[in-house]
């Protein structure tokens, strides 16, 4: 199955485990990529609020009165933020403009850093410890998955190889023995990757295999220490494949 990038895929970003000190950090953390949303709020490096719900597709109208009503909740003071977290994506087209735009706009208004996080890259790094590899999968329809192989390298957590999307059956046969599985997999696609992996049951189990916002925090700290400048400018939505809500319209355009 061919990939169809509509943006460069950054480098990956290496992180010496546990990571980068949360020290005096204040931030928001926003992650609406897929129908699974979630919020972070940071104050002073410890995790003060957090909240993930099923969003479906109302992301755009969602996002901004659950986080005002977090912050109201623990008293978080928009104004101390000193940096905006943000999920790219691969996920929903609408999810992942939704969240960008949000965080985009706060940190405008704010004045300070913003850094994007894959939802992949999400998934993985909280079992970062947890074996010496992760394969982090999110469904993309028909039978197809995102996904990406993260582990440790030289001694250094990261990214192994380049997003892509695939059949279970395709990930299963690329992965190593001893690989976690993160993301959230229905029953039948648990009971079909069982059977790929010979009757081992590697998937993390279901509240494991939510994306928490507040993850976040770590993987954008690492970005920010490996040179990322932190400006909307570089932001960048990772799509892996062209939205299907293109398609339709290209083809009309064509035919015209």
């Amino acid at each position: 199955m061919t990939d169809e990038r509509l943006s460069p895929e950054a480098d990956p970003v290496p992180i010496t485990l546990p990571g980068p000190s949360w020290s005096g950090v204040h931030a928001i953390c926003i992650d609406s990529a897929t129908e699974t949303a979630s919020l972070a709020l940071v104050r002073e490096g410890e995790v003060v609020g957090e909240q993930t719900w099923l969003a479906g597709m109302r992301h755009s109208r969602l996002l901004a009165p659950a986080l005002r009503q977090l912050a109201e909740q623990c008293s978080f003071a928009l104004r101390d933020t000193q940096m905006v977290c943000v999920c790219t994506g691969p996920g929903s087209f609408n999810g992942i403009r939704a969240g960008m735009a949000t965080a985009i706009g706060l940190a405008t208004g704010l004045g300070v850093p913003i850094y994007g996080v894959g939802a992949l890259d999400l998934l993985a790094f909280p079992h970062a410890d947890r074996t010496p590899h992760q394969r982090a999968v999110l469904p993309a329809g028909q039978g197809a998955y995102y996904s990406a192989l993260f582990g440790s390298r030289g001694g250094r957590w990261r990214r192994l190889t380049p997003y892509t999307i695939a059949p279970l059956a395709t990930l299963a046969a690329e992965s190593p023995a001893k690989c976690v599985w993160c993301g959230p997999l229905s029953e039948p696609a648990c009971g079909e990757l069982s059977m790929l992996l010979g009757g081992a049951k590697r998937m993390v189990a279901p509240p494991q295999g939510l994306r928490r916002a507040s993850y976040m925090v770590t993987l954008a700290l690492a970005a920010g220490e490996s040179g990322a400048s932190g400006s909307s400018e570089a932001l960048v939505p990772l799509y892996v494949r062209r939205p299907a809500i293109t398609r339709p319209r290209l083809a009309a355009m064509a035919g015209a």
